[in-house]
């Protein structure tokens, strides 16, 4: 048990550290981009072409990790992420911003592609709910925390600083991970073997990928640029006001996820996950009606508590549909799904605004997660 808790204060130190990271740029670098007078279509290849990185080497990396083991690739990936993160206010041009992007997802890549693994194999499936629970509360937690700060630095500093504090989080975070995590020693045949087949993954465990890059497709559609352009430029939303907003959607996420564990577990897990995305969709829609700042935070704060709900069931879903000694090669194979959606979704959302409407990107995400969802219960996948 007191193994449990040391590992459980490691992951929550982590992932408050990167949390704030992620969701200080999460505002910043958008409007970064903004301010910097690319067009929607250009923001949305910046996400899109770096977003390769997301997709390429995930299922080898985590099957590598079966073999050599998994923390060396995560240390690797906090580190290179730190260093990246504070040299985004050199860059000027499309494609400097591109390449730096695409090494910062290169790094997450590397992150990502372990740290579901990593999590699986230290937190059996009896507890899993339940921690995973209290860290996913912590996400939006942090991600309030980083709506104080970069209100803070936006209010009373440049927006360059923002780049430089995310960047000193994250090597603080390798530092804690490289320091007090030990991991056990793999009982490896000492021979790598690779071969991405998802068929040899049962049918649920891929059913759950795919219900995954759904939600990455949509989400990233919807919010990159489309989110940003919609506060922004047609609500007048201040990047400041911005971070204030998504203070309040963080501080309800929080205390809703806090004890959404047991629930979860009585619910189901699979089943939430595919209703998560379902209601995700019917918010996704409303932005189009949406023409104030109140009505904005409504949806935003929906919006919020809908997803870090679904992030819960659908690690753990996907936790419970791995098998020991493919465990690391399964995670690269979901997250090289989300890592499709990821890179796909900002390009959609970019050209749609671009050709269509500043709605259009909304409507696209909305119909996509509804239709799809739709099918998917008709077809009693998960009954």
């Amino acid at each position: 048990m007191e193994t449990v808790k040391k590992y459980f204060l490691i992951f929550a130190v982590v992932i408050a550290l990167t949390a704030i990271s992620e969701r200080i740029l999460f505002v910043v670098f958008p409007t970064y981009l903004i301010q910097k007078n690319f067009s929607a279509t250009q923001i949305g290849l910046i996400f899109s072409i770096a977003g390769v990185f997301l997709i390429i080497g995930r299922s080898f990396i985590g099957r590598l990790s079966d073999t050599v083991g998994r923390k060396g690739i995560m240390a690797v990936g906090l580190f290179v992420d730190a260093i990246v993160t504070g040299l985004y206010p050199i860059a000027q041009k499309l494609w400097n911003l591109i390449i730096l992007k695409g090494f910062d997802e290169a790094s997450t890549t590397l992150t990502d592609s372990v740290e579901t693994a990593i999590q699986t194999d230290v937190f059996k499936k009896k507890i899993r709910a339940k921690i995973m629970a209290k860290l996913g509360s912590i996400l939006p937690f942090a991600r309030a925390v980083a709506a104080i700060l970069g209100y803070v630095i936006l209010t009373l500093v440049a927006i360059n600083y923002s780049f430089y504090l995310a960047a000193i989080l994250n090597f603080i975070a390798f530092l804690v991970f490289f320091i007090f995590f030990k991991e056990k020693k793999r009982h490896a045949d000492g021979q790598f073997k690779f071969s991405l087949n998802p068929f040899k993954y049962s049918k649920t465990f891929n059913m759950i990928v795919l219900i995954g890059f759904i939600q990455a497709l949509t989400f990233n559609a919807a919010y990159f640029p489309g989110f940003f352009i919609l506060a922004e430029n047609y609500l007048k939303i201040s990047p400041q006001n911005l971070f204030i907003l998504l203070l309040i959607s963080y501080a309800v996420s929080t205390a809703a996820v806090y004890f959404a564990g047991k629930w979860i577990d009585r619910f189901g897990r699979k089943r939430i996950t595919l209703i998560g995305v379902f209601l995700f969709g019917i918010f996704e829609v409303l932005y189009i009606f949406v023409g104030n700042i109140f009505q904005f935070l409504a949806v935003l704060v929906g919006i919020s508590v809908i997803y870090y709900i679904w992030r819960v069931a659908y690690k753990t879903a996907v936790m419970d549909e791995t098998k020991s000694k493919i465990r690391g090669e399964q995670v690269g194979f979901y997250k090289t799904m989300e890592g499709l959606g990821n890179m796909i979704g900002p390009l959609i959302g970019g050209l749609l605004i671009d050709g269509i409407s500043i709605q259009a990107p909304f409507i696209f995400a909305g119909v996509v997660g509804i239709g799809f969802t739709v099918i998917i219960y008709s077809l009693r996948v998960f009954r």
